[in-house]
C-alpha cells in the first residue's frame, strides 16, 4: 500500500540511536563563545536542550561534537525506551500471554500486507477512508495483546498507521518467524506454523486480501474476481501455493499479480475465506 518509508518519516528521530548527555558535555556547551541561539541556527537544532535532556540522537551528537571540537569525548549508548516517549498519558502496559490462534494468523496476514516491525515498533498502514476496517484492526490488536493501537494520521495522504512501540510484543512477533525492517529486502514468507494448519492457512489469506489483494467487478463479464498483488516473491509465492493447498487455482496474471478467474471458485472462496473486501463490495454481508 504505502512504502516503509512513508513511517518511518515520522518516527525517524526517535528510531535513530541515542547516546546519553553527560556533564562534560553541558559544560562544553555552556563554555562556548556562541551563544545557544547562534550554536541552534547553525545547527539546526535546540542546543538548550541539551542542557535538560537525558540524551542526545546520533545525528545531533555527531552534529555538535564536530561543532565543539569533542573529537575526545565519548558518550554511553542510552537505553531507549520508545513506550516512555508517547507522553504522560501514556504508558507501557504488560502484554497478554500470545497463542497460536486463527486471529494470531488472520493479523500476521495484515502485518505481511500492509505492516512492518520498524525497531521496537508495530504498524499497519490503512487507507483512512475504510473506517469500518481500521475499527475491525484495532478490535483485533486490542484482543490479541491486551492493549489499543495508537493512531497516527499521514497529513497529505489518505493513510492510517495505527501503530504500537513495546519490546515485549516485538520479541513475541519475532518469535512467530517474522523479522524486522523492509519485508522485500528480507524476502519474508508466510510463517511455516501457518502454512501447516488449514484454518489457520485461511485466516492469514484473509488478511492478506484486505490488504495487498482485492475483490472486484469485472463490468465486461459482469462477475467478481479476487486478485492478489505483492512484490515480494517469496510471499507471492507462499500465497501462491497455500490457496492451492485450500482449493483455489489463482492464476498468474504478471510477475507480482494473481488472480482467482472460476467462477465456483470465486463464489466458494468468498464465503469461506470471507475477506472483508468482499463485504465492502456488497457480496457478504455487514457483521
Amino acid at each position: 500500500m504505502e512504502p516503509l518509508e512513508l513511517f518511518k518519516a515520522l518516527i525517524d528521530l526517535d528510531s535513530m540511536k541515542r547516546y546519553v548527555i553527560t556533564e562534560n558535555l553541558r559544560r562544553a556547551i555552556r563554555e562556548n563563545s556562541c551563544s545557544m541561539r547562534s550554536m541552534s541556527q547553525q545547527l539546526g537544532f535546540t542546543v538548550k536542550n541539551m542542557l535538560s535532556n537525558q540524551s542526545i540522537n546520533e545525528h545531533h551528537w555527531q552534529k555538535l561534537r564536530d561543532f565543539l571540537e569533542l573529537d575526545n569525548l565519548q558518550l554511553k549508548p542510552f537505553e531507549h525506551d520508545y513506550a516512555k516517549n508517547l507522553g504522560i498519558h501514556s504508558f507501557s502496559q504488560p502484554i497478554k500471554n500470545v497463542k497460536k490462534s486463527e486471529d494470531l494468523a488472520e493479523f500476521i496476514g495484515i502485518l505481511l500486507g500492509d505492516g512492518c516491525l520498524c525497531r521496537n515498533c508495530i504498524y499497519v498502514a490503512c487507507d483512512k477512508r475504510w473506517n469500518n476496517y481500521i475499527e475491525y484492526l484495532k478490535v483485533l490488536f486490542t484482543q490479541l495483546f491486551g492493549v489499543d493501537f495508537k493512531v497516527k494520521i499521514h497529513p497529505t495522504k489518505n493513510v492510517v498507521y495505527l501503530y504500537y512501540y513495546s519490546k515485549k510484543l516485538m520479541e513475541i512477533l519475532l518469535n512467530l518467524e517474522l523479522e524486522r525492517g523492509d519485508k522485500i529486502i528480507n524476502n519474508l514468507g508466510i510463517p511455516s506454523w501457518i502454512k501447516e494448519n488449514p484454518s489457520f492457512a485461511k485466516r492469514c489469506i484473509r488478511g492478506l486480501i484486505d490488504t495487498d489483494g482485492n475483490v472486484h467487478f469485472c463490468t465486461r463479464e459482469r462477475r467478481h474476481y479476487v486478485g492478489f498483488t505483492n512484490l515480494n516473491k517469496q510471499l507471492f509465492q507462499d500465497f501462491k501455493d497455500v490457496t492451492l493447498q485450500l482449493g483455489y487455482s489463482f492464476a498468474k496474471a504478471n510477475p507480482r499479480n494473481v488472480c482467482l478467474y472460476r467462477k465456483d471458485q470465486v463464489a466458494h472462496f468468498i464465503q469461506t475465506i470471507q475477506p472483508r473486501k468482499a463485504i465492502r463490495a456488497g457480496l457478504l454481508p455487514r457483521q
